[in-house]
């Protein structure tokens, strides 16, 4: 059976490995927990206790371990080191891939993204047509920046009044935020365990971020997080992240309302697919062979 649980960590507490699964307790608690159910775990600020040993243990099932500040920025993210039979392939093919294939697959990332934007933006009855018409105009590499001036439309629209800054005390920036960190954190899993480096990216390319690569995949998926987050925050009125809004932000990524090569999904399960694609694309050398996400609105209003 694959691994399911979302475990969030956010009072002070002890990690440990006994018998093979997981310990969590503090004074007045003691949860076991069985390491092979376990999808991911998400430290919130730095409030916890655990050894090598824990670490050890979660990487080798492959969980997904993301830890934020106090803002719910990712700080650090935990994936497992080239368990994929053909990490050594995939690792050349990665490391030889030449810059125009990687512009083209940039372009196409950005093109489904903004595609998503416009969907997500007409769901709302916010649509602007300079999205769709900046979806036909992206080039290979994106020299004009199509894709930030796609944006500058699309957050306008979407929350008017909104910045989209990293440490904002804004509701929707932190819940914006929280869920893109879980998002990066199963994109780069399943990239480790399919023989990536997440570091070496296709696009984004900065010396200090171990995790370009992620960023590059994740694009198309932004804005199938953003009408979820939307949709949560009607329910909502606190000025803050709630422990309650955050739970249901986790559950955002076991929704069936995505459509992957045809089919229902959520955004747990098409995440591994998606990588599986991209790297049968890598290996390949033709762009083709790599699907992307879309939403099922009708799929969508049954799940918020």
């Amino acid at each position: 059976m694959a691994a399911w649980k979302t475990i969030r960590i956010t009072k002070p507490c002890k990690l440990r490995i006994k018998n093979g699964n997981l310990v969590i307790e503090d004074e007045t608690m003691r949860v076991k927990l069985s390491l092979s159910d376990i999808d991911s775990i998400i430290f919130e600020g730095d409030r916890f206790t655990l050894s090598a040993k824990v670490l050890a243990a979660l990487s080798k099932h492959k969980v997904a371990a993301l830890f934020c500040d106090e803002y719910y920025m990712p700080t650090a993210i935990l994936h497992p080191y080239h368990q994929s039979s053909l990490a050594t392939e995939t690792l050349k093919a990665q490391l030889s891939l030449p810059d125009d294939l990687c512009d083209r697959f940039w372009q196409e990332i950005i093109r489904v993204k903004i595609l998503n934007q416009s969907a997500v933006l007409s769901y709302f009855a916010k649509e602007d047509q300079k999205l769709e018409k900046y979806a036909k105009q992206i080039r290979p590499g994106d020299p004009y920046r199509t894709e930030a001036k796609s944006a500058r439309i699309y957050w306008k629209k979407l929350f008017n009044d909104l910045k989209r800054e990293a440490n904002s005390l804004d509701v929707r920036n932190q819940a914006l935020n929280y869920a893109y960190a879980i998002l990066r954190s199963l994109i780069t899993r399943d990239l480790s365990a399919a023989g990536f480096i997440p570091a070496l990216g296709l696009w984004h390319d900065n010396r200090y971020n171990a995790f370009n690569l992620s960023d590059d995949l994740m694009e198309p998926f932004r804005p199938l997080v953003d009408i979820a987050i939307y949709l949560l925050l009607q329910n909502y009125k606190d000025d803050y992240l709630a422990p309650a809004l955050k739970r249901d932000i986790v559950t955002i990524f076991d929704k069936e309302y995505i459509i992957f090569e045809g089919g229902l999904s959520t955004m747990r399960t098409t995440s591994v697919r998606y990588i599986q694609r991209f790297k049968a694309a890598i290996l390949n050398r033709k762009i083709e062979f790599i699907n992307f996400p879309t939403i099922d609105f009708e799929a969508l209003s049954e799940c918020f």
